[in-house]
C-alpha cells in the first residue's frame, strides 16, 4: 500500500511509515503563496489549495491512497467530478462553520461541501459531535466522518502546579463565550488573565480581578499556562466545528486541569471529574461554582491535572497519532473496498 501524503496544519512533524511519500506541508506551502501573491490576502489559502489539487492529481495515479489536510478540498472537489482516475482519499483537519446569512451563500456553501466530501472517502473530525453535526448539516451520511483526536507534541515541561500560583487562564478567540467566562469570575479571590485580542473586549466590561494579556507571542503562552493554577475555557454552544479543542489537549498534555463549558465536545477527549471538568454551557453560575471548588481544593487540581497527563499521553500523543493515521488509512481503503478484513 502506497500513501501520498500532504502534512495537514495543525499535524505534528513525524516520522512517517515507510509507505508514505510526503509530497508536501501544507503550512509552509500556504506560507510560499502568501508571500508570493500578497494581493490575494486571506484568499491565497485557495491558490494553496489549488495548487495542491494540481499536484495531486498528476501524482495520484502511483498510490493506493491520497491523505491530505484541509488544503486537499479542492482535490476532493475535483475528483466528486472527474469519471476516472479516482483514488480513496482521507481529508484531515478541516474546519467547517455555519454558512452565511444570505440564503443564497448558504444553499452555495452546503452544495460545495456536499460536493467535497462526496469527493473524500473519509472526513476527519475532531470531536465526536462534529460527525453528527456536519452530517445533519450538510445532508450527508454520518458514517463519511471519522474521529482522529487531534494530537499535540507539547512539552510536559510543567512541574505540578503550585498551591500558591495566583491566577487561573483563559485564551483563544475563535467562538469563546467570555460574556459567560466574565460573569462566572466577578469577585473570586483569584486573577483571570487572558491571552486574546483586546478588540474582542469593546462591548465588554471587565471585573477588576482580570486582566487582558492581548495577542502574545507562543513562548509567553506556553510560560503563562505553566504558571496559573488551571485553565478555564467558556466556549458558544451552538456551533458546528467544536472549538477550544487545540486549546485544552495541549493544557492537558502539559498536565494541567481543565475546565471546559462545551460537554459535547470536550467529552471527547477529557472524563469529567478524573481528567478535566465539563460544566454546562452558558451557565455562568454553574462555571463560578465549579472554579470556586477548584480554588478551594488545590489537591484536586494537582491530581486532575496527573491524570490528565497520563490520558493524554495514551490518547493524543505523536505515538497515538501515528496509529491512528495508520488505522484511519485502512478504513479509508477498506470503505473503497480496496481492503479485505482478515
Amino acid at each position: 500500500m502506497k500513501v501520498l501524503y500532504s502534512r495537514p496544519l495543525t499535524a505534528p512533524k513525524i516520522q512517517l511509515p515507510q509507505n508514505f511519500q510526503q509530497i508536501e506541508d501544507e503550512s509552509d506551502l500556504s506560507w510560499r503563496l502568501a508571500q508570493r501573491f500578497r494581493w490575494a490576502g486571506r484568499y491565497s489559502e485557495h491558490l494553496a489549495g489549488l495548487r495542491l489539487a494540481l499536484t495531486l492529481l498528476g501524482l495520484r495515479r502511483g498510490f493506493d491512497v491520497v491523505v491530505t489536510g484541509r488544503y486537499g478540498e479542492w482535490f476532493a472537489l475535483l475528483q466528486s467530478f472527474l469519471p476516472s482516475g479516482r483514488r480513496p482519499h482521507l481529508l484531515l483537519d478541516v474546519e467547517w462553520y455555519e454558512s452565511h446569512s444570505n440564503a443564497w451563500r448558504r444553499k452555495f456553501n452546503r452544495w460545495l461541501h456536499r460536493r467535497i466530501i462526496q469527493g473524500a472517502t473519509r472526513v476527519q473530525v475532531f470531536c465526536q459531535i462534529e460527525a453528527r453535526n456536519y452530517a445533519a448539516y450538510f445532508g450527508v451520511e454520518e458514517s463519511k466522518f471519522l474521529w482522529i483526536p487531534y494530537c499535540t507534541d507539547a512539552d510536559r515541561t510543567a512541574a505540578a502546579p503550585r498551591e500558591d500560583a495566583d491566577f487561573i487562564f483563559t485564551s483563544g478567540v475563535h467562538q469563546r463565550d467570555y460574556r459567560t467566562l466574565l460573569a462566572a469570575v466577578a469577585g473570586l479571590p483569584v486573577e483571570l488573565r487572558i491571552a486574546a485580542p483586546r478588540d474582542e473586549f469593546r462591548s465588554l466590561e471587565l471585573p477588576a480581578n482580570v486582566k487582558l494579556l492581548g495577542e502574545i507571542p507562543a513562548s509567553d503562552y506556553w510560560k503563562t499556562l505553566k504558571s496559573a493554577r488551571f485553565l478555564v475555557l467558556s466556549l458558544h454552544p451552538e456551533t458546528l466545528r467544536r472549538p477550544g479543542v487545540i486549546t485544552y489537549a495541549g493544557a492537558m498534555r502539559m498536565g494541567k486541569c481543565v475546565v471546559v463549558n462545551d460537554p459535547a465536545g470536550a467529552a471527547s477527549y477529557l472524563r469529567d471529574g478524573e481528567t478535566g471538568f465539563l460544566v454546562r454551557p452558558a451557565d455562568p453560575e454553574a462555571l463560578r461554582a465549579q472554579i470556586s471548588f477548584l480554588l478551594d481544593h488545590p489537591e484536586t487540581v494537582i491530581a486532575t491535572g496527573e491524570n490528565a497527563a497520563e490520558a493524554a499521553r495514551k490518547t493524543f500523543s505523536v505515538a497515538q497519532y501515528i496509529v491512528a493515521l495508520e488505522s484511519a488509512v485502512q478504513q479509508t481503503l477498506l470503505a473503497e473496498g480496496l481492503l479485505q478484513v482478515r
